[in-house]
């Protein structure tokens, strides 16, 4: 398996469940969640058993916290503070937590990682919050951020900071086989 590609995969499904929002001192969970999130891929591949100890160290040093700016920039960008308080206040209800965690939770699955917590499915009122948050002018326009040039762009840099760093753990792409 090609770690990286994994990595990658991984990365930007786990970005397409949550986003971020403003500094910690102003009641920062979308950042946080995004923090959290980065740090998916790389325990992925720290379960790998085709990781050594030494890597698995390295990984550990990867300094995630030096991304923050990056996101914290593009919503900046795209978003009033109005908005990112909208937003922050739409993943603090507990539907929408509870929707996140079971998300998480499938993607994990799926790849056959193991689950330390089975998280309870969402019921249809749990979705529907999900739903009625996608027709407002704030649901709206965060579904175009998701999608966005901007956003993209934002994945890229966190990507190849991920992808430098795993390169200098030895844990970078693998060159194509030819077969």
């Amino acid at each position: 398996m090609k770690l990286f590609k994994l990595t990658t995969l991984t990365l930007m499904t786990v970005l397409s469940l949550t986003s971020c929002g403003d500094e910690k001192a102003e009641n920062n969970l979308l950042l946080d969640m995004t923090m959290e999130t980065l740090k998916i891929p790389l325990d992925i591949i720290k379960s790998s058993d085709q990781v050594t100890k030494e890597q698995k160290a390295c990984i550990d040093k990867i300094d995630l916290n030096s991304q923050r700016p990056v996101i914290k920039d593009t919503l900046d960008k795209a978003f009033t503070k109005e908005e990112l308080g909208q937003l922050n206040d739409f993943y603090a209800k507990p539907a929408v937590q509870k929707v996140t965690k079971y998300g998480r939770e499938q993607l994990f699955k799926q790849m056959g990682l193991p689950i330390e917590e089975t998280v309870e499915k969402p019921s249809e009122e749990d979705i529907k919050v999900i739903t009625d948050f996608t027709k407002t002018e704030i649901g709206k326009k965060y579904d175009k951020f998701n999608t966005s040039e901007e956003t993209t762009a934002s994945n890229q840099k966190v990507n190849n900071f991920i992808k430098t760093e795993l390169d200098k753990c030895g844990l970078g792409s693998e060159p194509e086989s030819k077969e």
